[in-house]
């Protein structure tokens, strides 16, 4: 399956709500950098399983309300998806937005790496 076609269906799942749609565009040895989830370390996480561990691990203490999809903007054998997160700390009760860049690989018609950054917008004036 070409890249552009892979990006769309990622995507498509992804507005959907429809996360297992979206796995089955995913190699099960995909691998995945976050430095942010990882203390700035550029520490790769290898497979879906541990993957899927860190994901639920992270929003553990969260109330996801809405997620915006931004994309893809693909170029070569990769694309590049923006995610908005409209989310409550649940500990806190504070809600906020979250906005994440992944940058995914493309190989054999399906996605082999993401690399993710994430924007934390600047906090507002009391």
């Amino acid at each position: 399956m070409p890249v552009e076609e892979v990006a769309r269906r990622y995507v498509e799942a992804h507005r959907a709500g429809r996360m297992d749609r979206a796995l089955t565009l995913i190699d099960p040895g995909l691998v995945r950098i976050a430095p942010a989830e990882t203390s700035g370390e550029r520490v790769e996480v290898r497979g879906l399983p541990d993957i899927m561990a860190n994901a639920e691990r992270l929003t553990a203490d969260l109330e996801i309300h809405a997620v915006t999809v931004d994309g893809p903007f693909v170029g070569g054998d990769r694309f590049v998806v923006r995610f908005t997160f409209d989310q409550t700390h649940r500990p806190t009760g504070r809600r906020a937005e979250a906005t994440k860049l992944s940058l995914y690989t493309v190989a054999g018609g399906a996605i082999v790496r993401e690399e993710v950054s994430y924007f934390d917008p600047p906090a507002e004036p009391r």
